[in-house]
């Protein structure tokens, strides 16, 4: 699948009469055509991300995946290190990485973004970014399979940041 985007990952681009860095893009299939929504990163506290979406599939840049990618199968027949059924939904760049992120349709929709080429293969060692809520070790072994960690490696462990609750000081000092 030819994904159509604006730009290269971590260039600017406009949106809303802004020029900000492009940090992802997502896809969802509708009976009229698909939908891809660009997220772009803005540097206001309160306001991380910006986006806008569209059906237009002409941009001047693309960035190409496996169509097998987007079915749903088992995550290790598509060459990653995930256990588990799912599919493709979204490419992010963060760190000047990119990550695909998989759709994980077994484990209740969640969502696991695994370092990838310009090209969309898998990185061996590369970073796995599982969900804020993946607090134990257990889980995360769970769904990463050990023989790719025996072959590749130990990968890194990604997790996102937490959401700091705020008080009345933060707020004023902020």
């Amino acid at each position: 699948m030819n994904i159509p985007i604006p730009c290269e990952f971590g260039n600017y681009e406009k949106c809303y009469n802004k020029q900000l860095p492009l940090v992802g893009v997502s896809w969802f299939k509708w009976s009229r055509g698909i939908e891809y929504t660009y997220f772009f990163s803005t540097s206001d506290k309160w306001h991380q991300t910006d986006f806008y979406t569209t059906f237009e599939s002409v941009q001047p840049y693309k960035f190409c995946i496996s169509d097998e990618l987007l079915i749903d199968d088992f995550i290790k027949h598509k060459g990653y290190p995930l256990k588990g059924r799912g599919f493709a939904t979204g490419v992010y760049y963060e760190n000047e990485k990119t990550y695909i992120d998989f759709i994980m349709t077994d484990m209740y929709l969640l969502h696991i973004k695994v370092q990838c080429d310009d090209k969309g293969n898998y990185v061996p060692n590369g970073d796995i970014i599982f969900p804020t809520g993946w607090d134990t070790e257990e889980k995360k072994e769970r769904s990463i399979l050990k023989s790719m960690k025996f072959i590749q490696g130990e990968p890194l462990i990604v997790k996102e940041p937490q959401p700091k609750q705020m008080d009345i000081f933060d707020f004023i000092n902020n």
